[in-house]
């Protein structure tokens, strides 16, 4: 089977690769990697720690909790939908306005998804919007045990 693949050097009785071949597959697998990298240059960045929030968030950490700071100008209480699912945070907001022709139309529109960097408890989330600033505050979730003996019943 080995034999069978031209790129393969050092093996008796295989050609070994031609030059345009050999660089050609080095080309696409670099034009490869730069579209992937582009692609996932919407999320978020990686920084000394490991990762930061999107651009017009700020995340902090505590011991209790995690509290996100999301830039929103322009929004009103009724615009957002927050939503936590696992490790993830996703703030949406979309604020729609009644034109000319009474047709509903979205004047401006936000979507921003942290990755938490603890657990939460999802019981004890908050959030406040004041001067254009959201805040979402997120407790964070008691460490589970990690051991718990279990009693055996008869059947």
């Amino acid at each position: 089977m080995f034999s069978l693949m031209p790129w393969r050097k050092g093996r008796k009785g295989s050609p070994g690769a031609a030059s345009g071949t050999e660089g050609a597959l080095s080309l696409f697998r670099n034009n490869l990697e730069g579209m992937v990298d582009r692609f996932c240059a919407c999320g978020p960045p990686l920084s000394e720690e490991g990762w930061t929030a999107p651009s017009g968030v700020e995340v902090k950490e505590t011991e209790e909790a995690v509290l996100v700071c999301a830039d929103a100008p322009g929004f009103e209480l009724g615009d957002f939908a927050i939503e936590v699912a696992g490790d993830t945070l996703t703030i949406a907001a979309e604020h729609v306005v009644v034109g000319e022709e009474k047709e509903p139309a979205v004047e401006r529109s936000l979507r921003r998804i942290v990755m938490l960097p603890a657990t939460v408890d999802l019981e004890r989330v908050e959030a406040k919007y004041c001067n254009g600033v959201l805040e979402v505050n997120l407790a964070r979730a008691e460490p589970a045990k990690s051991r718990k003996k279990v009693e055996v019943k008869a059947g």
